[in-house]
């Protein structure tokens, strides 16, 4: 919006010019106004696409006072997700999740309860380490396993239907479940467990 009254306003000026000034003004000059104001566009623009990639979104739900959708600078960390949150609530496990993980585009961070916590796998330090843990297909819990990349909330509903009726004996055994073949399991096999 603003480059079109940039470029209105120069062009009411340039002719506001010719006008009364009884200026002529060569098809040179007319040429060069129309390059600077192209070039201001360009660099515009450009600006504003390095902007928005140094951003990212991050979605950051359960013991939260909002959970929401925010936008956060690369390279924030949880911590940073739940103040945008609206710190923790009540009864949110704080220690749970590692705070100085740093997050990822469509990361979903998902604070536990003190009780959800108590039935979660407790975080090892070598988890800690890498940033990552594992989902435990036979036990996660819904908002688990929708962290998972194209698992929603359909499928993690099946996962448990499944499970509920027979554990998976491997991971593999996730194939098992509509809408989870070959291309999407690759996408999730470093993500999963079964123990």
């Amino acid at each position: 919006m603003k480059k079109i009254f940039l470029i209105m306003f120069l062009t009411i000026l340039l002719t506001s010019c010719k006008k009364d000034s009884g200026i002529e003004f060569g098809k040179n000059t007319e040429t060069e106004v129309e390059e600077v104001i192209s070039e201001s566009v360009t660099k515009e623009s450009i600006s504003e696409a390095v902007a928005a990639e140094e951003y990212i979104d991050v979605f950051i739900s359960g013991c939260v006072n909002k959970p929401d959708v925010y936008t956060l600078k690369k390279g924030s960390i949880i911590k940073e997700a739940v103040e945008m949150a609206g710190g923790f609530s009540e009864n949110a496990c704080r220690d749970y999740v590692n705070l100085a993980k740093k997050l990822e585009p469509g990361e979903h961070i998902i604070i536990p309860s003190q009780d959800e916590a108590k039935d979660l796998k407790p975080i090892q330090a070598e988890d800690a380490i890498n940033s990552s843990s594992l989902v435990n297909i036979n036990k996660a819990s819904k908002e688990e396993l929708m962290t998972l990349p194209g698992i929603g909330e359909r499928k993690a509903e099946a996962i448990i239907k499944y499970r509920n009726s027979k554990s998976f004996s491997n991971i593999e055994d996730i194939m098992n479940i509509s809408g989870i073949k070959e291309a999407a399991f690759n996408k999730i096999k470093d993500k999963i467990c079964i123990n």
